[in-house]
């Protein structure tokens, strides 16, 4: 049995156990997902639809255009971004989520122009002892004809990058590295994963997401259009306890065992 002295210090242990256990940084196990607007491409009003295609960004997106190639006038070689409602198995054999996906898509002979894509600002801000895991689900679209006719070459894959970024800056990036590996007409899942500090330089500024067709020509398909798509696009954070706290859950655990030692010795 414990004596009252015994009795006290082990009460003691387990409430400062409790205590640290239920510190909001030593939550390892809850990831809050992140809002992200949008992130399926099912809202497409203010677009322009053609048959099962949309052009223009999808609401809460907006065009990456750094090298300003992406022109929807109808004049020269056209880039288009908007979205597509795939009739599987016709392009891709399954939707991830929803009906429609996003579209990255620009003519033959418009490759290796420079990169392009959609990006979106989110309201959520880099935090401090965070993990941040961003998952999207890559197309590799398949040759196929639309609704209107047209038959489109679409062998190949023109690579595809998934950066996230924080006050407008890349922090981390998946950087094509599913080239290869997703057969035409499926979907492979991109992540990208980041662990901030308790002093990073960008904490409190606004997270944000970049999905980007990095057009270059396929040696395999060098006369094919150039296309990506991206769909179910997942932000989730994740708490991760600072080293002192790690620390102070190993002091309480040890002192436990160490009382637990010593009433063994006193009985």
């Amino acid at each position: 049995m414990f004596d009252n002295s015994v009795r006290s210090r082990f009460i003691a242990w387990i409430s400062a156990l409790v205590a640290v256990l239920t510190m909001p940084e030593m939550n390892l196990l809850r990831a809050d997902l992140v809002v992200v607007q949008n992130s399926g491409f099912e809202n497409v009003a203010g677009s322009v639809v053609f048959n099962e295609f949309t052009f223009g960004p999808p609401v809460g997106w907006q065009i990456y255009n750094p090298n300003g190639i992406v022109v929807n006038n109808g004049v020269g070689p056209q880039f288009w971004v908007g979205t597509l409602r795939p009739s599987p198995p016709t392009n891709f054999f399954a939707v991830p989520e929803g009906q429609r996906v996003a579209i990255l898509f620009n003519e033959f002979g418009t490759g290796n122009l420079g990169e392009y894509g959609l990006s979106q600002t989110l309201a959520a801000t880099l935090q401090a002892n965070t993990r941040y895991t961003l998952e999207v689900d890559i197309g590799n679209i398949a040759s196929g004809t639309a609704l209107n006719g047209q038959f489109f070459n679409l062998n190949g894959f023109p690579g595809y990058r998934v950066d996230l970024l924080a006050g407008g800056v890349v922090i981390a990036s998946d950087n094509n590295s599913l080239a290869g590996s997703i057969p035409e007409g499926e979907w492979g899942a991109s992540v990208v994963q980041f662990e901030t500090t308790a002093s990073h330089l960008l904490l409190g500024q606004a997270l944000g997401i970049r999905l980007v067709n990095l057009n270059q020509v396929d040696a395999s398909a060098p006369t094919a259009d150039l296309e990506v798509d991206f769909d179910r696009v997942r932000l989730s954070a994740t708490a991760v306890p600072e080293p002192s706290s790690v620390m102070m859950v190993g002091l309480v655990f040890v002192t436990g065992i160490s009382m637990r030692r010593r009433r063994v010795w006193e009985q």
